[in-house]
């Protein structure tokens, strides 16, 4: 697990450290103060060998481009004042102190930069030309823990953009990352992560947790409409009812723990995790987040413009054995965002004294 994120010329971050990080991270903060952009830092962060996550992305917020030349312009978005000059530089410490880092640049060109390593995939008749067009290259140079360097760019070719490692380098694998945005939603991934979990007879958690929201439910299936895998319940009424139409909170519960149990010892993201679930379930449901990260070993990141949300966190985290939780709120001090993070503590003053946290 992370435990401290630095950022250097990403987004509208200059520089930011999140400083201590817990298994379970809250970020507020006023609008367009960067919750989303660093939520999209850390995906990046545990994604560091593979360049086209920028692109998916951009996708998420639907900048269009991938599958086209102009892919690499809409990355600039991801620099500091959008200035593809400079290099994004994304640093992590672990929760044994071990130091990793990403540095992000773009190359023009004419740039020389792994012409070699690009030139050996093709046949020697063939010149890097009209067949085989080159953009610029935006590149991802990755240290781990023990300070092995992994380089990895994205080029164009033949109408795709297409990945490359240096000669020296081979892809590494990572603990999954899964990314959960505030309003899009993957009817098909929940499908399957529902049906990996009832093929090991895991179903009663899912079921459990979603009892919070709809007391009614005795079961779920997974069942086909129009050739599409769709997760339905039994609410006692003559036939299953799509979740879909039970309500946007119970869908947005179940894809959260779903992503939880499908990530172990991975990383879950979740902008706006209060989207469509009632203030006065959030205990309950924050208890239910919990739980399923201890039991997947995973870390979780999450946005919020609520303030009963980051209350019911604290009270949730409060009542357990452990308290693995902290609250992170980004705010403007003298044109620079900064991170201000809560412990127990400052979170128990702050709710006995009502005051604003958001």
């Amino acid at each position: 697990m992370l435990g401290s994120f630095t950022i250097n010329n990403f987004r509208c971050f200059q520089q930011l450290t999140v400083t201590p990080l817990e298994r379970v991270n809250l970020i507020g903060g006023k609008n367009n103060l960067g919750k989303t952009s660093l939520l999209e830092a850390i995906f990046i962060s545990i994604n560091p060998t593979n360049p086209k996550v920028l692109f998916y992305l951009n996708r998420l917020r639907r900048i269009p481009g991938e599958e086209s030349l102009e892919a690499l312009e809409a990355t600039r978005g991801f620099f500091f004042n959008q200035d593809g000059n400079e290099t994004i530089e994304l640093s992590t410490v672990d929760e044994k102190d071990k130091t990793s880092s990403l540095r992000i640049f773009l190359v023009e060109e004419d740039s020389s930069l792994f012409d070699e390593e690009i030139s050996g995939n093709f046949p020697a008749n063939q010149s890097l030309t009209t067949e085989v067009m080159l953009y610029d290259r935006l590149v991802l140079e990755y240290q781990d823990q023990t300070g092995k360097e992994n380089t990895s760019f994205v080029y164009w070719q033949a109408g795709y953009w297409r990945v490359k490692y240096s000669a020296r380098n081979r892809r590494e694998k990572f603990p999954l990352g899964i990314y959960i945005t505030s309003s899009t939603r993957s009817p098909k991934a929940d499908a399957e992560r529902f049906s990996k979990l009832e093929r090991v007879g895991r179903q009663t958690e899912i079921l459990e947790t979603l009892r919070l929201l709809e007391p009614r439910l005795q079961r779920l299936s997974l069942l086909f409409f129009d050739d599409e895998p769709i997760i339905h319940g039994d609410i006692g009424m003559s036939e299953l009812v799509p979740l879909p139409l039970m309500g946007e909170g119970l869908v947005r519960l179940l894809s959260i723990i779903l992503a939880i149990a499908e990530a172990q010892g991975g990383t879950i993201l979740i902008d706006e995790i209060e989207n469509g679930l009632h203030y006065s379930v959030m205990t309950d449901v924050w208890k239910a987040i919990a739980d399923a990260a201890r039991r997947a070993d995973a870390q979780i990141f999450a946005t919020t413009h609520s303030q009963e949300c980051i209350r019911a966190a604290h009270r949730a985290f409060d009542s357990s054995e452990t308290y693995d939780f902290r609250y992170h709120r980004l705010e403007l001090v003298k044109d620079e965002i900064q991170a201000v993070t809560y412990d127990r503590e400052t979170l128990a003053t702050s709710d006995e004294m009502d005051l604003e946290m958001r």
